[in-house]
């Protein structure tokens, strides 16, 4: 073989092994396809997509990094785009992940841990009707705030009528149950209102004060008048 034929030969299969050793690269312009041979995209993949690996940079207790999206600026992940159907799920800038439909936010999670939901939430059963939030079992908590509104100072004016021990126990008699007080029957089927039956408690511990207060005057009067009497057996 001649010298020239055994160099092409030589460079024609290192070439041939630089090629396959190589990272494939794609042209600077124009759209890539896999299972399709007209792509809308720079990327369009017609099928199902695996990651088999991770890239350099790994998440928190060294969560694998299957996926990277990088951009100065707000990126998302948006199903069906442009359509009534559409879904994002967007990355913020400020580390704030957000939920949304093809209008407005639904849910957003601060870098912080920070969630809000925008609308309604339930846990553990269908949504209560009129409601924000339900809750199918037992919640715990270190503090509950109830704002509300009325809250019953009235009842300590001089105009507010004050029922008597006797107009209470008449209605006791009849209906079974304080005045105001949902009956039992009620709250087992509707429940109650923690703001509502505060304010409802609290008016009868204040009416019930309000009544201990003038019994002790009434005491305070009689034990004066049984103490002058008692003054005027003794001169005799």
């Amino acid at each position: 073989m001649k010298r020239k034929e055994l160099l092409s030969l030589f460079f024609g299969t290192l070439g041939g092994q630089l090629c396959t050793a190589q990272t494939n690269t794609f042209p600077a312009t124009g759209n890539v396809g896999i299972g399709t041979t007209t792509p809308q995209s720079k990327l369009q993949i017609a099928g199902g997509l695996s990651v088999n690996g991770r890239n350099a940079t790994n998440g928190v207790n060294n969560f694998g990094n299957g996926i990277q999206l990088i951009d100065p600026s707000h990126t998302s992940i948006i199903f069906n785009p442009g359509q009534t159907t559409q879904l994002m799920f967007g990355f913020h800038t400020n580390g704030n992940m957000y939920w949304s439909n093809n209008t407005a936010y639904t849910m957003s999670l601060s870098k912080a841990g920070d969630l809000r939901v925008f609308n309604t939430l339930a846990v553990g059963s269908d949504l209560r009707a009129g409601y924000k939030m339900s809750v199918s079992g037992k919640l715990a908590a270190q503090e509950v705030l109830v704002t509300t509104s009325n809250w019953p100072d009235y009842v300590f004016k001089p105009d507010y009528k004050l029922p008597s021990l006797s107009e209470t126990e008449q209605f006791i008699n009849q209906h079974g149950h304080l005045p105001e007080v949902p009956k039992a029957s009620e709250v087992e089927v509707n429940g109650i209102s923690l703001g509502e039956m505060n304010k409802i408690l609290l008016k009868k511990i204040e009416e019930l004060t309000l009544l201990l207060i003038e019994q002790e005057k009434q005491l305070t009067s009689q034990r004066d008048q049984i103490s002058e009497i008692k003054e005027k057996l003794l001169r005799k």
